[in-house]
């Protein structure tokens, strides 16, 4: 992995999310359209709980993530009208073993403590702006139920890059080439009161590291 590159990345995808923000921010009265009786999306993600376990289906490790970057109360926010591609903690996993992490694909803390020493390194100390950067590449604004994902091939996302459609309509394309692609994984198309939430099996990476 070249820091230089992942570094540099990172920044050129950081200088655009204020525009890119402001530009996808919720509507005016988009309250007005929450589904009530719905968790919000921040609601569904720590439903998982707080803490590792060994499930690799629910979201720990992506509460752990969304904790450290300060991103509950964004998507705790009523009328967001987001779709979020939400990696398991299996796919995080995956994720830190394809970068290097030798632990067993149940161990989602050691995997978690990997992938935080690797942004440090890349954050010049600070990991939370590269971590940011990444779960903003998971947010494309506007609510997608799971028909609209199989027939629309590319999406905006939050940090700027685009993530495109793969030959399968199951698969989405990230940024790195080298690396394995994710595909959506059961469950998708979850439904909460302020967007959608559909499971992928692996981080998507912003940049070409």
């Amino acid at each position: 992995m070249s820091k230089k590159r992942f570094t540099a990345g990172v920044v050129a995808a950081t200088a655009v999310f204020s525009i890119v923000a402001a530009t996808f921010s919720p509507p005016s009265g988009a309250a007005t359209r929450q589904e009530t009786g719905r968790p919000t999306i921040a609601g569904i993600v720590a439903s998982s709980g707080n803490g590792f376990d060994t499930k690799g289906t629910d979201y720990d490790v992506l509460l752990a993530a969304v904790q450290a970057a300060g991103l509950v109360e964004t998507l705790n926010t009523p009328g967001l009208d987001v779709t979020v591609w939400a990696p398991n903690d299996r796919a995080f996993v995956k994720t830190a073993r394809d970068l290097g992490f030798t632990g067993a694909i149940s161990d989602e803390e050691g995997a978690w403590n990997f992938l935080v020493e690797a942004l440090t390194g890349l954050g010049n100390g600070d990991p939370i702006p590269v971590l940011t950067t990444i779960l903003q590449y998971h947010v494309t604004p506007g609510a997608r139920g799971f028909i609209s994902v199989l027939f629309t091939s590319r999406f905006p996302t939050l940090a700027g890059p685009e993530i495109t459609k793969g030959r399968s309509p199951l698969t989405l394309v990230d940024q790195d080439p080298d690396l394995p692609n994710p595909r959506l994984t059961f469950p998708f198309g979850v439904r909460a009161s302020n967007g959608v939430i559909h499971t992928i099996n692996r981080v998507l990476i912003p940049i070409n590291i």
